[in-house]
């Protein structure tokens, strides 16, 4: 059984371990510099008889924007609406912003486009820079 805890806190070799089961690149910043950028998120950790199998991170300024970041599920557990949960839980969180933006994988955009996201509503156009990368 999955469960989903909301507001978790997450610890750097978690997060890297995540991003490694699905292929993402390294970080390539310290663990004390990952923490801090982890604990400065609103997440929703998923977990399966007590480990992690899956992340998603909000941040948000408060009163405007929001941004949904890293929503990772582990290979072993994916296809099974762990996914969607964690994606669900961050749009409630964010609900009572005027913009919501995520960066999507390619795996990642059916899901998202479900919810209404598009890289041009009409009124804005998203884009993206890696300057590093």
């Amino acid at each position: 059984m999955t469960e989903l805890e909301t507001g978790a806190r997450i610890e750097a070799g978690d997060y890297l371990r995540l991003r490694q089961s699905v292929g993402w690149r390294s970080a390539e910043l310290s663990d004390a510099a990952i923490q801090a950028a982890l604990d400065r998120t609103w997440n929703v950790v998923a977990r399966e008889s007590g480990a992690i199998v899956g992340l998603g991170r909000l941040l948000e300024d408060g009163a405007f924007y929001a941004t949904i970041w890293d929503v990772i599920v582990v290979p072993e557990a994916q296809r099974r609406g762990i996914g969607t949960a964690i994606f669900e839980r961050l749009l409630e969180q964010a609900s009572a912003r005027t913009t919501v933006v995520l960066v999507a994988s390619p795996a990642g955009k059916p899901l998202y486009e479900r919810y209404g996201f598009t890289s041009d509503d009409g009124r804005g156009v998203a884009m993206l820079m890696r300057p590093n990368g």
